[in-house]
């Protein structure tokens, strides 16, 4: 289902479609140690500060009121801070061993971001992309989960753009299996994410896999 020739000709443009997510990258390794985190009290307003100037660039918000939205969002990555902390040393290979607890957590506090006055949706149903644009840059083990990318994944995906957290796990725990069954890609990603970003400790499965079905999207 990923190509490996397709996938490194996409990626001859990453640097230039990507800078964000290479930016917020980069940044990430260099702030994380076992001690330390990119939503800790010493680094979370500048999370919050990247964050902020990455997802109105990517429609993450629309058709809603960014700034609002943005509003919403400084007071959910610090609920989320000890849930994230908990679950940034899993890959998306480990997904299964993530705590349940804690992504739930994570689910509901990024999904509120786009809901009228930022309150718990009762149904657990969010917009994808309002939790999983962000989670992409902070985890980098989703995919963002745009129409683009809904489209060609060769995976089951909920017709709607609103998910349960239930829909979430499913789909991305299918992506999982499907990568732990071909190590010719994991090898492939951990390759580029060592030539990218000096370090293969935690590859951003989640981005790169994104990146490939945006990109055929974009091309197909």
């Amino acid at each position: 289902m990923v190509d490996l020739e397709q996938f490194e000709s996409f990626l001859s443009n990453y640097n230039d479609l990507m800078w964000d997510y290479i930016n917020f990258w980069k940044w990430k390794l260099k702030v994380e140690n076992k001690k330390e985190h990119i939503l800790d009290d010493k680094h979370i307003e500048t999370a919050f500060r990247r964050l902020s100037r990455i997802l109105p660039r990517w429609q993450t918000y629309r058709p809603f009121d960014a700034s609002k939205c943005l509003q919403i969002l400084r007071k959910s990555l610090q609920r989320i801070s000890d849930a994230y902390d908990t679950i940034r040393g899993y890959s998306l290979l480990e997904f299964n061993e993530a705590p349940n607890e804690s992504l739930e957590l994570i689910w509901h506090e990024l999904g509120r971001t786009k809901e009228r006055g930022g309150r718990i949706n009762r149904t657990g149903r969010y917009y994808v992309v309002a939790i999983c644009k962000p989670l992409m840059l902070l985890w980098g083990q989703t995919l963002a989960y745009d129409s683009l990318v809904r489209q060609k994944a060769p995976f089951w995906m909920p017709k709607d753009c609103r998910w349960s957290f239930e829909d979430w796990k499913r789909v991305t725990g299918e992506i999982q299996r499907y990568l732990k069954q071909n190590s010719q890609i994991t090898d492939f990603l951990k390759k580029k994410s060592k030539e990218m970003y000096g370090t293969d400790s935690l590859v951003p499965y989640g981005e790169f896999l994104d990146y490939y079905y945006w990109c055929q999207g974009k091309c197909f």
